[in-house]
């Protein structure tokens, strides 16, 4: 089983202080990350003031420098929004940097604003998502010059550079949520999958996974090779009670920032509604995995065989959390609950 930490971070000057010190901050927790014996660390990619990382190549590199196994990872880099030669080349540049490291998740993000911002038609996203990536594709697993003729972009005998270390490419992953066809277009490109595990109707999620496997193989795509990782808020306390006094009100923070990002624009059921949920209706739901050591080890059985997962990816550091409690929870899940998966 593989356990990773996305950082999908909710800056507030209030709390962190400086931008500076916070990823400062964020930087040494990945080389703790790291020392502690997680598999990867990915970066979040939104374009809403304070939400995620608007460069998370930068972010990644700095973090690829600082480690020297952990595997460094996107969650998601929004494909629509860039030119994706761009974004070829950035994450190239990456792999190359981190000597193979790079986990490359993708997706077309929820927020409107991003769209409006970037002056980018939200209708063709699903377009943009679909062609960017298949260009993304083509470029890093092309030998000599390549030809691309899409309704959004055109190249002719084009020759990338630098080329990934990790051939054809690097583990691209698609991020599926609500909608079936996300996770049946990932299956039959033969690409790995990114969900979510805090989404309400679990059953709706662990189908599509079940969608996603079937279409793998009718697809002929070997299934053993693809990966399903599914993204869930985490905090391990030292006993139920700290647990949910500290953990669940950062989950509390994250989720009401979280339900009230682009409240005119967010796609309906994407967003909304999280900053009304109460943290009983969050666990007793087991949209979250908050507790003490025997709490996340219980749950994360359930999760494994309920939704058939084995790569966890941590929301740890949310909410307002001080730096201390961040590193406590990591080190009590390193210690008391990883061993038990291993």
């Amino acid at each position: 089983m593989k356990f990773a930490i996305l950082y999908n971070i909710d800056y507030q000057p209030s709390i962190h202080g400086s931008s500076s010190h916070y990823y400062g901050e964020i930087l040494e927790q990945v080389q703790l990350i790291e020392q502690l014996g997680f598999d990867a660390v990915w970066f979040g990619e939104h374009h809403y003031s304070g939400y995620s990382f608007g460069a998370p190549a930068v972010i990644a590199t700095a973090a690829a420098d600082r480690t020297r196994c952990l595997r460094i990872g996107t969650g998601v880099s929004l494909v629509p929004l860039h030119h994706p030669l761009l974004l070829a080349e950035e994450y190239a540049m990456l792999d190359v940097l981190s000597e193979g490291r790079l986990e490359y998740g993708i997706g077309r993000g929820f927020l409107s604003l991003a769209y409006e911002v970037l002056n980018v038609d939200k209708s063709e996203s699903v377009e943009r998502y679909r062609e960017g990536t298949e260009l993304l594709i083509k470029a890093w697993s092309s030998d000599g010059p390549f030809s691309f003729d899409g309704k959004f972009w055109q190249l002719k005998d084009y020759r990338f550079s630098p080329k990934p270390v990790q051939q054809p490419h690097p583990p691209i992953f698609s991020a599926g949520t609500q909608t079936p066809e996300s996770y049946l277009w990932a299956a039959s490109k033969g690409l790995n999958l990114c969900t979510a595990f805090f989404i309400p109707n679990k059953q709706m999620v662990a189908d599509n996974i079940r969608a996603y496997r079937g279409e793998l193989s009718r697809c002929r795509h070997d299934a053993s090779r693809c990966e399903v990782v599914g993204v869930v808020p985490m905090y391990c306390g030292e006993s139920r009670d700290e647990a949910r006094r500290h953990g669940g009100q950062y989950v509390l923070n994250y989720f009401k920032f979280f339900g009230d990002l682009d409240q005119k624009g967010a796609q309906r059921g994407s967003a909304k509604g999280y900053e009304e949920m109460t943290f009983e209706y969050l666990d007793n739901s087991q949209m979250i995995f908050v507790g003490d050591p025997e709490a996340l080890i219980e749950r994360i059985e359930w999760a494994r065989e309920f939704y058939a997962c084995d790569y966890f990816m941590f929301e740890a550091s949310h909410g307002g959390a001080p730096y201390r409690h961040v590193v406590n929870s990591l080190e009590r899940f390193a210690r008391y609950v990883m061993p038990r998966f291993r």
